[in-house]
C-alpha cells in the first residue's frame, strides 16, 4: 500500500513535470510565430492567421492557467486583430464613401475591442475594472498603483478605448484615455513602439482644430525619437497630421526590406499613407 501510494504520488509529479515541460515548449513556438509575423509582407495572410491564433490561445490559456503569458498573449492577440486589422479596414471603408461596410465593421469593433479591454481587465488588479465604471477622475486616482509590468495591459486599454472614438463618436472616453496614455509614457517611455506617445500625438492631433489644445507634434516627435528605427507609422501620423503631402508621397516609395522584422506593421503603416494621400487629392 505504501509502495503504491508512494508510485502515485511519483506520477501526479511526472504529470506536472510534463504539462510544465509542455507549456514552455508551446511558449517557446509561439514566441517564435509572432516574430516570423512580423516579417510577413502579406497583411491579409497575417490578419487570418492571428484570427485563428486567438482561438488558440485562449485553449492555451484554459489549458495551463499556472503559466499567465498565455493568457496575456490572449488579451494581445484581441487587441491586435481589433485595432491593428479590423480598424484599419473600418477606416478604409470610412474614407472611402463605403458606409454599408463601414457600418458592418463598426459593428465588428463594437465588439472585438471591448473584448479587448475585458481580457487586458483581467489582467490588472480587481479596482481597475471598478474605476472603469467610475469615470476619468477614479482612473487618475489609481494610476499611481500602476507598475511597469502593468503597462502592456494599461496601453492597450486605453489605446482601444483611442480608437473607439472616431468610431462611435464618443468623445466622453477621451478624458480617461489621455490620463491612461500619460501615466504610461512616463512609467515606460517609449515601450511598445512608443506606442503611448503616439496615440497621445495622433489624439490630439485630430481633436485640436475642434477642441483646441495642443496639436500632438510635441508628442509626435517624442515618440519618433524613442521608437526603434523604421518605426513608420510614426513618420505617416507626423505626416498625415501636417496635411503634408510630399512627405507622404516618399514615405510611400519606403523599401521596407530595410527593417525586415518590422515589415508587417510598416505594410500597415504604408497602408495607411496611401489612404491619407488619396483623401488629399
Amino acid at each position: 500500500m505504501k509502495r503504491a501510494a508512494a508510485l502515485a504520488l511519483i506520477v501526479a509529479g511526472c504529470g506536472g513535470f510534463i504539462d510544465n515541460q509542455a507549456a514552455k515548449s508551446t511558449l517557446k513556438i509561439l514566441k517564435a510565430s509572432s516574430a516570423s509575423a512580423q516579417k510577413l509582407s502579406d497583411v491579409d495572410l497575417a490578419r487570418d492567421a492571428l484570427a485563428g491564433g486567438i482561438v488558440q490561445l485562449d485553449a492555451f490559456a484554459i489549458a495551463y492557467p499556472d503559466h499567465p503569458e498565455f493568457k496575456r498573449m490572449h488579451a494581445e492577440a484581441l487587441c491586435q486583430y481589433g485595432i491593428a486589422f479590423v480598424f484599419d479596414e473600418w477606416e478604409d471603408a470610412a474614407m472611402g464613401g463605403r458606409p454599408d461596410e463601414a457600418a458592418h465593421l463598426a459593428g465588428r469593433l463594437g465588439r472585438l475591442l471591448p473584448a479587448c479591454v475585458d481580457a487586458n481587465l483581467a489582467l490588472l488588479p480587481p479596482q481597475w475594472r471598478a474605476a472603469r465604471g467610475q469615470g476619468p477622475d477614479a482612473i487618475t486616482a489609481i494610476l499611481p498603483t500602476v507598475t511597469a509590468d502593468q503597462v502592456p495591459a494599461l496601453l492597450l486599454i486605453a489605446t482601444a478605448d483611442a480608437v473607439t472614438v472616431p468610431v462611435t463618436a464618443n468623445l466622453d472616453l477621451l478624458p480617461s484615455i489621455d490620463v491612461m496614455l500619460r501615466w504610461c509614457a512616463e512609467l515606460a517611455p517609449g515601450s511598445s513602439d512608443a506606442l503611448a506617445e503616439t496615440m497621445l500625438g495622433t489624439l490630439h492631433a485630430a481633436a485640436s482644430p475642434f477642441i483646441g489644445g495642443p496639436n500632438g507634434m510635441a508628442e509626435l516627435e517624442t515618440a519618433k525619437r524613442l521608437a526603434p528605427p523604421g518605426t513608420l507609422l510614426i513618420d505617416v501620423t507626423i505626416a498625415n497630421a501636417k496635411r503634408d503631402k510630399a512627405a507622404l508621397e516618399k514615405l510611400v516609395a519606403t523599401d521596407l526590406r530595410t527593417w525586415p522584422d518590422r515589415r508587417l506593421s510598416n505594410e500597415l503603416a504604408l497602408r495607411k499613407a496611401r489612404r491619407y494621400l488619396a483623401a488629399m487629392k
